[in-house]
């Protein structure tokens, strides 16, 4: 039976797409790491199967799809492009090249249909605004399929996400390391896979440092700057005392928050610390400058390239889900409560 580059993976103790990386002289790739995959491809004896031309050039897609707009606005355009940039450099040493299409609205049919049309070898999809039932819409299609910024363990898909739980958890154990006690949440008005992850691993963190929550400190807003705003006022009218702090779901809300709590006669960080998520380049411009968790969406871009291209020279390989780590962001937006 022929060696499979999982078998190589699991010796060496790296991933398949390090594995596929080494294999196929590709860049990116420490000594160390590279000597020890050929070895042990040359213990077991690898034979590599007839490829397509390293000189062939397959065209991906990338699959912007807007459903309903809450979050696929041009307030998100930023980790957008950074997607987009992170697929569009790992294409290229996979001897790929990339291209854009947005759809405005979600048509299974209009969109299975151009995928058996025209040359494009896979598709990355962008699926922010999907649920679970919209991706099983597009199971069988024509050309492989990756999807970031989603993830469903039930589907037989690849997906790059980023890792909800570990970034919200540092959220809530640095608010409480600096005495925060009382944590609010604001929460998206259109709930997302992301959002209500999020929302889950919050309170989930709660409860593992035996914090209580008043369900009159959760809001719950639009993912917009100016709808935000107008939906945090109204929730905050007649509100005469706020948690001392208050995590976000993403920054565009976190924005709309803070927009608000300073309209309602509320200091940032002096009466309520805010903390969002996405870790935009417009977070070291607000005043206060708001403290976020930062996921690298370049190295999930990377990362669905990646699967792409395992996908393409194995198509019957089994599905990989990935999840990408954030780092807290530590700005002005936070005070420190506990006692010196």
């Amino acid at each position: 039976m022929a060696v499979t580059i999982k078998q190589i993976a699991e010796r060496t103790g790296v991933s398949p797409a390090t594995v596929s990386m080494v294999l196929n002289s590709r860049r990116g790739i420490g000594v160390e790491t590279r000597d020890r995959v050929l070895a042990a491809a040359n213990d077991l004896g690898y034979r590599p199967r007839r490829r397509i031309s390293e000189t062939a050039t397959r065209t991906i897609r990338f699959l912007r799809i807007v459903k309903h707009g809450h979050i696929l606005n041009p307030n998100h355009r930023v980790f957008i492009a950074d997607y987009i940039d992170g697929i569009e450099r790992e294409a290229r040493t996979w001897s790929c090249t990339l291209e854009v299409s947005s759809y405005e609205r979600f048509d299974p049919a209009e969109l299975r249909a151009s995928l058996e049309t025209g040359s494009i070898a896979g598709a990355i999809v962008l699926g922010t605004e999907l649920t679970e039932e919209d991706l099983e819409t597009l199971r069988g299609a024509a050309k492989p399929l990756v999807f970031i910024d989603t993830f469903h363990s039930s589907l037989n898909f690849d997906f790059v996400d980023m890792d909800n739980d570990s970034s919200v958890f540092s959220v809530v154990e640095y608010l409480w390391r600096l005495g925060h006690r009382r944590i609010g949440l604001v929460k998206g008005s259109v709930p997302t896979r992301n959002f209500r992850l999020r929302e889950r691993s919050f309170f989930e963190s709660l409860e593992h440092f035996g914090l209580g929550f008043d369900p009159a400190d959760s809001f719950a807003i639009d993912s917009t700057y100016e709808t935000g705003k107008d939906d945090m006022e109204r929730q905050l009218s007649g509100r005469a005392s706020l948690p001392s702090a208050l995590f976000c779901v993403n920054d565009i809300v976190a924005y709309g928050c803070a927009n608000a709590l300073k309209e309602a006669g509320f200091a940032i960080p002096g009466d309520v610390s805010l903390v969002g998520f996405d870790d935009l380049p417009s977070n070291s411009f607000m005043s206060p400058t708001l403290t976020s968790v930062k996921v690298s969406k370049h190295r999930i871009g990377q990362c669905a390239m990646q699967l792409m291209a395992l996908r393409l020279d194995n198509p019957g390989r089994s599905a990989e889900k990935i999840l990408v780590g954030g780092e807290l962001i530590l700005r002005e937006s936070v005070r420190s409560l506990a006692a010196n």
